[in-house]
C-alpha cells in the first residue's frame, strides 16, 4: 500500500496559487459541488445553519447558496485569507454575497459556542488539515445534536496501478497547475481504514466512513443516514 504523503503546507495563500486554484476548481470541481449539494437536499435538508470548514475560494458553499426553495444561513471559514478574499468576490459574481458569511480562521479552534450549526460540511480539506482529529471534535463540537456532519475528500486511489493509469489520463486535460497537485492532493488522502482509525479517537467516534462519487471519494457521515 502506498504511504500518505502529507502536504507541506496547510492553507493555499500565494494569491497567485488562490487564483489558479479557483479556476480550476470552476472547471474540474463544479460537478462535485453540485453533487453535494444534491446529497444534502436528498436528505430533506432545506434549511437551516450551515458551516462550510476549509470552504477554499467558496464554491461549494456557493452552490449551497443557489439552492432552489431552500432557506440556508451559510457560514463559510478557511485559514487563507487571500481564499476567502477571492470566495467573497465569487459571491458577488454568483448574487449570493448577502447569503454567506466568510471567515478567516483555523477549522482547529473554530470561532462559534457548541451547538451553532444545524449542519456542518466540508469537501476537498480533510487531506490538508495537520490535525484531523482536533477538527472533527470541533465539528461535533459546534454542531447541534440533531444536526449532521457531512465531510467528503479525496480518497488516496493510488494503491490501485488501474486507478494510477485513470488519473494519469483524466489529468492530461487539466492545467500544468492541477496536473501537477492533483496526484499530490490523492497522495496527501486518507484511505477508508486511516479514517476510521482517526474518527475513533474523535467526538465522531460513531459516524461512518465510506466511498463515494464514483469510488474515488471518501465520505463521513452519521451512522443513521
Amino acid at each position: 500500500m502506498s504511504e500518505r504523503i502529507p502536504l507541506a503546507e496547510e492553507p493555499i495563500a500565494d494569491p497567485d496559487a488562490v487564483i489558479q486554484y479557483d479556476k480550476g476548481a470552476r472547471l474540474y470541481m463544479t460537478p462535485e459541488y453540485k453533487y453535494f449539494v444534491g446529497k444534502l437536499l436528498s436528505k430533506g435538508i432545506r434549511s437551516g445553519r450551515v458551516l462550510d470548514i476549509g470552504t477554499g475560494s467558496g464554491l461549494l458553499a456557493i452552490e449551497l447558496a443557489k439552492a432552489k426553495n431552500c432557506r440556508f444561513d451559510i457560514v463559510a471559514v478557511d485559514i487563507s485569507p487571500n481564499m476567502i478574499k477571492q470566495a467573497k468576490v465569487n459571491a458577488m459574481l454568483y448574487g449570493v454575497a448577502d447569503k454567506i458569511d466568510f471567515i478567516v480562521d483555523t477549522a482547529a479552534a473554530l470561532p462559534f459556542p457548541d451547538n451553532s450549526f444545524d449542519v456542518v460540511i466540508s469537501y476537498a480539506s480533510l487531506h490538508h488539515w495537520f490535525e484531523p482529529v482536533t477538527v472533527f471534535n470541533e465539528a461535533a463540537r459546534v454542531v447541534r445534536e440533531s444536526g449532521q456532519v457531512i465531510i467528503r475528500d479525496n480518497k488516496r486511489v493510488y494503491t490501485s496501478p488501474a486507478w494510477k493509469a485513470v488519473i494519469w489520463c483524466v489529468s492530461r486535460f487539466m492545467n500544468r497547475r492541477h496536473r501537477n497537485n492533483w496526484p499530490k492532493a490523492i497522495m496527501a488522502s486518507y484511505t477508508i481504514p486511516e479514517v476510521r482509525e482517526l474518527l475513533n479517537r474523535s467526538r465522531l467516534a460513531d459516524y461512518r466512513v465510506k466511498s463515494d462519487f464514483v469510488y474515488i471519494d471518501l465520505c463521513i457521515e452519521s451512522p443513521g443516514e
